[in-house]
């Protein structure tokens, strides 16, 4: 399913390059994420909700079709314990043995295509379809040691918003899941962009 998804999103970016874009805007989103770990707690002090912002471009090559590039930060996941807490993943139950620090943070790279449709003069409604390369890092820090390892791929994203058009800026909220090789980030957005 995730490969047909980005031959179709392909074929569209490539057909959408032969076309010339009558403008383009720059902006930044701040993103409130949930970043799902797979951990279910059960003592420890688990927290999957982080704050982050995304850098975008776009360009218009039609009324109804937008380009947009874009860079995320996800900000991170953590779990904290100290020796004698618990936590599960998947049916397994693990303890800490000492006071720790286990984080998982990410960010990405992405492009998709932007479809919209005026809902009014001022208003216009947007879906995204898209892939992006995602790095993540994932450590744990402790009173003993310190470790960490990342881990990069490729996968697509997906999601959809309202924005308000005045003048030559744009505001804009919206929702975005974005796959991490099987994980998963929501994040809700709100925004401004500048046209030119």
């Amino acid at each position: 399913m995730k490969k047909t998804l980005i031959i179709i999103l392909c074929t569209t970016l490539f057909s959408a390059q032969s076309l010339k874009a009558e403008g383009s805007y720059v902006g930044i989103d701040y993103l409130n994420n949930k970043i799902e770990t797979g951990i279910t707690n059960i003592s420890s002090t688990l927290d999957e909700s982080d704050s982050g912002y995304s850098l975008f471009y776009g360009a218009e090559f039609t009324e109804n079709l937008d380009l947009e590039a874009s860079y995320q930060d996800f900000g991170e996941a953590s779990l904290s314990g100290v020796s004698g807490n618990q936590f599960k993943v998947g049916s397994t139950t693990y303890e800490f043995n000492a006071t720790a620090t286990i984080y998982s943070q990410a960010s990405s790279w992405g492009i998709a295509a932007k479809p919209k449709m005026n809902l009014s003069d001022n208003v216009t409604a947007y879906g995204k379809l898209g892939i992006h390369n995602w790095k993540s890092t994932f450590g744990i820090t402790s009173t003993t040691a310190t470790a960490s390892e990342d881990e990069k791929g490729t996968d697509v994203y997906f999601g959809g918003g309202i924005q308000l058009n005045y003048n030559n800026l744009i505001g804009r909220v919206g929702y975005t899941s974005f796959d991490l090789d099987g994980d998963k980030i929501q994040s809700t957005n709100i925004g401004l962009a500048l046209k030119f």
